[in-house]
């Protein structure tokens, strides 16, 4: 089976209103093939991937699609093809990688000897490699050659967090999504846009667009930072910067045995020696701190060793939302295996491993954990006797939920202590005996703030319960529920849209609305000189969605673009079809429905479609849609409006002297005044433009003020 040709449509596209690859595959000689027939190619793929069998994952994304909930070798007793067959491994495959499809489907290809493939994917590259997978593993098992499922599996997993978003942006996104609010993500990094225009907000990682950069700055510097929390009551550990080995060792005299020898700027517990009780211990510490400074970073931190457990507190604006306890790498002697085959059996937990979304990490005999076992009379090779617990690294992962723990004085502190340094997000590390407890009881201590904290500790911990960290932070950017989103309307491409487009504009700019618009390659913002933007449909649209003053977008979308790329953004609140015929007598009825799905399958269930009544594929866009659909006829009134208007459906039409709005058993009068079927605006041209006015949120008060006034100049 050859993969003739794959197109990743990245937004709603003909298909469905997700981001979709398109595969055309050559049949090679198969297309009469049925798992029916051939059971052992059915018991190797269940072999292989066992969730095959599992219930589907997928809900419809498009009006009308169904997902069986057979089970997969049910219905491949009573026989699948096999482009369905490859269809559900891929899905398995994705699933599998993290990102389970919610939509996918098998469709006739350019000729007999092929067919199409349509799946969901989340990142391009990752949905390419699932469908290579997929194919792969169909292949070995109608040859009956091997696939070793955990190993291709793995590679899937490791290509997802190589380039997903990082799990700390994935629940800020899922928490954005949860609440209607659009994300988009802006590089291959952690840079994503929520909201549109100018309700927009930026993240990055667990970091805002309202973070302070210099509380960024303090965070990094930790002596300062200690200096400010010590004069607001915060409890810090004594210590100070020693420049030498000498000098440490006299700060250590100075604070007190035992103390904690730490890098100045480093991060991730890099570099950082615990319980030194001597200046020989110290003078070793030193060299291994000073080597994870930055470059033109001098001395090191020598401090006061906090006994206790490690915690991490979440503080998102001027709340505790998550408290994590953390717990030391231990691994436990037989009495026969040394410390280095108790680590290497110990990291074989399939828990454990080097990517940052595995939920432990891989325990590694560092130079900071040598020196710790050295102080310890024990070297790699040393074997503990039976059940002796040896700590490999103190404060490893951070494993267990303890957000209902925590003292109200410990929750107290931490945000003064974010507050103080001045971050609207900040991760507290706290070393306490009891969390339970107030820190001054039990001298614990505030050991360090973060900026951009990672946030997977809380969103999955090993044990208790997950804490809704991006719920607190989407609330963060927007409060008391709001979406960040702006009206966007889309106009399918003919010699109407331009002047419609321009009439919804100003309809829009009735309510105070700073509008976008695109026709053609220019684009103009209120306020601002027009600016040509050379590219495709999908460069111009996502332009507006990025502009910082855009509070509505208009944008005409060109059918052949649309049915080749998708559109450029996730949904149109409005989507108008003009009425006009092609020019070309050479377009199928089928390419024209093609080039207009994607601004339908964009419609998202509280939006809108504006259908002129006599559209040729008006029943295939009523089943693709997913709001409802404004139907308009420019000669009147019609049995099919009246009986779409029966069942409830809005619709628009003339009637004499008036433009009619109707919906269900209502109807709005809307007088006309001066407005002819010629000149610069013409009254066919107000029809679908009042229309998608009105779902666009135009009251029909307003509509009927203006349509009696005769324009919008005033």
């Amino acid at each position: 089976m050859e993969l003739c040709q794959i197109v990743a449509y990245h937004g709603p596209n003909r298909w469905s209103s997700v981001p979709t690859l398109e595969v055309l595959v050559n049949w090679e000689g198969r297309r009469a093939w049925r798992s029916s027939d051939d059971p052992r190619v059915v018991a190797r793929l269940l072999s292989w991937l066992p969730a095959l069998d599992d219930p589907p994952q997928q809900t419809p994304s498009v009006a009308g699609q169904a997902h069986s909930q057979v089970s997969f070798h049910k219905l491949a007793e009573r026989g699948l093809s096999l482009p369905e067959v490859w269809r559900r491994v891929t899905c398995v495959l994705e699933a599998s990688a993290g990102t389970p499809p919610q939509y996918s489907g098998c469709h006739a290809g350019i000729d007999d000897n092929s067919f199409r493939l349509t799946v969901q994917f989340e990142e391009e590259a990752l949905g390419r490699a699932c469908l290579e997978t997929a194919r792969i593993c169909v292949l070995a098992a109608l040859n009956d050659t091997p696939f070793d499922a955990p190993v291709e599996i793995r590679k899937l997993v490791d290509l997802a967090d190589d380039v997903r978003l990082g799990p700390s942006t994935r629940a800020i996104l899922h928490a954005a999504a949860m609440r209607n609010v659009p994300c988009r993500r802006l590089t291959s990094e952690s840079l994503v846009q929520l909201g549109e225009g100018a309700r927009q907000h930026r993240i990055w990682t667990a970091e805002t667009d309202e973070t302070s950069s210099i509380g960024e700055d303090i965070a990094q510097d930790k002596e300062l930072t200690k200096k400010l929390l010590r004069n607001v009551g915060v409890p810090v550990p004594h210590g100070r910067v020693a420049q030498t080995a000498d000098e440490a060792c006299l700060v250590a005299r100075e604070i007190g045995f035992p103390v904690v020898l730490k890098p100045r700027d480093a991060n991730h517990g890099r570099g950082i020696s615990f319980d030194l009780m001597t200046c020989e211990e110290i003078a070793e510490a030193f060299d291994l701190a000073l080597r994870e400074n930055s470059e033109g970073t001098t001395g090191v931190i020598v401090e006061t060793f906090a006994r206790g457990q490690a915690h991490r507190l979440l503080v998102v604006g001027n709340r505790l939302i998550a408290a994590a306890r953390g717990q030391n790498d231990v691994v436990i002697g037989d009495g026969r295996s040394t410390l280095a085959e108790l680590i290497e059996e110990v990291n074989r937990d399939p828990l454990r491993g080097d990517n940052y979304t595995d939920l432990l990490g891989m325990i590694k005999l560092n130079e900071v954990s040598l020196a710790m076992l050295k102080r310890k009379g024990l070297t790699p090779d040393s074997v503990p006797a039976a059940e002796q617990e040896v700590v490999v690294k103190v404060n490893g992962d951070l494993t267990t939920d303890v957000t209902g723990k925590v003292h109200p004085a410990v929750a107290e502190r931490a945000v003064l202590a974010a507050q103080t340094i001045g971050l609207n997000i900040a991760g507290l590390d706290i070393v306490a005996e009891d969390i339970g407890r107030p820190l001054e009881e039990q001298g614990g201590m505030l050991i360090e703030v973060n900026a951009g904290p990672g946030l997977l500790m809380h969103v999955e911990p090993l044990y208790g319960h997950p804490q809704p960290v991006g719920d607190a932070i989407v609330e963060l950017m927007f409060p008391s529920g709001a979406d960040g989103r702006i009206p966007i309307i889309g106009i399918a491409g003919g010699a109407d849209a331009s002047q419609i487009g321009l009439l919804i504009a100003g309809l829009l700019r009735k309510l105070g609305r700073r509008i976008g618009i695109t026709l053609g390659c220019e684009i103009s913002v209120d306020g601002q000189r027009p600016y040509l933007l050379r590219g495709s449909d999908q460069d111009r649209i996502r332009s507006l969605m990025l502009h910082p003053c855009v509070e509505a977008a208009i944008f005409e979308s060109q059918p052949d673009e649309a049915r080749a790329r998708g559109l450029g953004c996730e949904r149109c609140d409005v989507s108008v079809l003009t009425s006009n015929d092609p020019a070309s007598p050479s377009v199928s009825v089928e390419d024209l429905l093609q080039g207009v799905l994607p601004l339908v399958h964009a419609v998202p269930p509280e939006g809108a479609a504006i259908v002129p009544v006599d559209a040729p594929y008006i029943d295939q866009l009523l089943s693709a849609c997913r709001g409802h659909m404004l139907l308009y006829s420019t000669v009147g009134e019609t049995a099919r409006l009246r009986e779409h208007q029966a069942r409830g459906g809005r619709v628009a039409f003339f009637l004499h002297d008036s433009l009619i709005l109707g919906t269900g058993p209502n109807a709005f009068f809307l007088p006309l005044k001066g407005i002819e079927s010629s000149g610069h605006i013409v009254r066919e041209h107000w029809l679908p433009a009042v229309a998608a006015a009105w779902p666009a949120g135009v009251p029909v008060e307003l509509l009927r003020e203006i349509l009696a006034s005769t324009g919008l100049s005033d």
